[in-house]
């Protein structure tokens, strides 16, 4: 790397200095610069580096960041020297007074640090290829060459990139956009997602997403009527599944109706991946993500299913970077090729607070479903047990609006006593309004009458069934039926 003495050094002094001196002297910035640097190793000097996590963990915690403040947090967690000492803070801040436009000073700091990162990996490169036997290697040798030239093209000691920019910036023809016909909806076959959009799919291990969703798929390969909707074209699905083992999908498939009569159509519309092995996590590796982007454009695709998505991922769930990522390298380019995608996913621990890390997981989707099972019957004869599932799927977050916000669907199967699913005998169908209507009568019986009682606000699924105790007020014990419960009586609460 380079050294501070380097005349040609990859970094600039005063630009570092002026970034971090505006952020404690100018009030509300510090979102603004870290939109431009998102992370301390940006920074050349390492007195910077620690400087500027300080002001980014104190912004964190809704702290000024003054250089009073950004002292005594260095102060107190023992990295003031790191930091170059009170002195050179002071000399830093009187930076920021001289300042001009902080966001130039940032992107100045940001083209150094890539620069620096994309010299590096060339270098690396150059030792790895030398190193390597081109007889033992040939793709490994061929990934480098490929890494080589991405690092070269990146490297821009000038700043942006010369030439035309057509094609990384397409401009809008508003001519063309105002002619298009968007009064009719491109819609998936059952309604429940458009071409195109990004999707996530959400329920505990024991509703049946995978038994939803494969149902839904075998439906729409071939054509036939999804959830009350018309017939409509058939689609072409590509399923990533590290859930499921053969026998799940095999025997899934048979109790919704397929034989062997339809292994053409499984074979050309339905491609599946099993236990995908890809060379990273999807959100931290291009690799990976261009590993998966290369089996779909492999043939024309529909919908890309993602089952399970914490299977194909790092770092936190809760943590927005991870979900942010993950759309820049796949649902992104998924998007612009115009193909859905469905991610699976579970609850947390808390079912009535939806998704893991839900908050961070519902900015980068355009809907998140959310599927519920609420009732669940089994009746016997001799050798048949049959199982009816009630479902509901609610669609808690969307961007466009478009469409149901609610589906509720009823799950009917039958099965060999003590055996196994028989065939042709399994679906989901939309449930009869009347029954619908019904359940959501007796949810609102129930809030009706904790309001009556005087249940206070704010009750969550626990406290609510200790309040319940305590009161001699008698609750659902499904536990699906209580949390519509919760989630109802806030509802009326909130709204009161």
């Amino acid at each position: 790397m380079t050294s501070e003495q380097d005349p040609n050094q990859l970094w600039d002094l005063q630009a570092e200095q002026a970034v971090l001196g505006t952020c404690m002297t100018v009030l509300y910035i510090v979102p603004h610069i870290r939109a431009v640097i998102p992370e301390p190793r940006a920074f050349f000097r390492s007195q910077h580096q620690v400087i500027y996590s300080a002001i980014l963990d104190l912004a964190d915690q809704d702290a000024p960041t003054d250089t009073i403040a950004v002292h005594d947090y260095l102060q107190r967690n023992k990295t003031l020297g790191q930091a170059g000492g009170g002195d050179y803070l002071h000399t830093v801040m009187s930076a920021g007074l001289l300042a001009g436009d902080p966001a130039y000073h940032a992107r100045i700091v940001m083209r150094h640090w890539s620069n620096r990162e994309s010299i590096y990996k060339l270098e690396r490169a150059i030792r790895e290829i030398k190193e390597q036997d081109p007889d033992d290697g040939p793709d490994r040798l061929r990934t480098l060459g490929e890494d080589l030239l991405k690092s070269a093209d990146n490297l821009s000691i000038g700043g942006a990139p010369a030439g035309d920019t057509s094609d990384r910036f397409p401009r809008l023809d508003w001519t063309d956009a105002f002619a298009t016909d968007f009064s009719e909806i491109n819609w998936l076959p059952g309604r429940w997602l458009e071409r195109g959009q990004q999707v996530a799919l959400v329920g505990d291990g024991k509703v049946g997403k995978s038994i939803f969703t494969l149902d839904w798929i075998w439906r729409a390969i071939t054509g036939r009527p999804a959830l009350g909707d018309i017939r409509r074209e058939p689609i072409n699905v590509l399923y990533f599944d590290r859930e499921n083992s053969l026998r799940d999908i095999v025997t899934r498939l048979s109790a919704f109706g397929a034989t062997d009569d339809d292994l053409a159509v499984l074979n050309e519309r339905f491609d599946y991946r099993m236990f995908p092995r890809f060379s990273g996590a999807l959100n931290a590796s291009d690799t990976a993500a261009s590993e998966l982007l290369a089996i779909v454009d492999e043939q024309p695709r529909d919908v890309v299913i993602l089952d399970t998505v914490s299977r194909y991922i790092s770092g936190k769930e809760n943590d927005s970077d991870t979900w942010l990522e993950l759309y820049r390298r796949v649902h992104e380019p998924l998007k612009s090729r115009g193909i859905a995608s469905v991610r699976l996913d579970h609850f947390g621990k808390d079912i009535e607070k939806g998704s893991r890390g839900s908050s961070a997981k519902t900015q980068d989707v355009d809907h998140v479903w959310e599927l519920t099972a609420y009732d669940e019957t089994r009746t016997f004869t001799d050798t048949v047990e049959a199982v009816t599932t009630r479902l509901k799927m609610l669609r808690t977050h969307t961007r466009t609006g478009l469409g149901d916000d609610v589906f509720h669907i009823t799950r009917r199967g039958e099965k060999e006593r003590g055996g196994a699913w028989l065939a042709g005998r399994t679906r989901h169908e939309l449930t009869d309004s009347t029954a619908a209507d019904a359940h959501r009568a007796r949810i609102q019986t129930y809030v009706d009458d904790l309001i009556m009682r005087g249940v206070p606000a704010g009750f969550g699924r626990d406290r609510l069934k200790q309040w319940a105790a305590q009161n001699k007020v008698s609750l659902p014990t499904n536990n699906g039926h209580l949390v519509e419960v919760v989630r109802a009586l806030k509802e009326a609460q909130n709204s009161a």
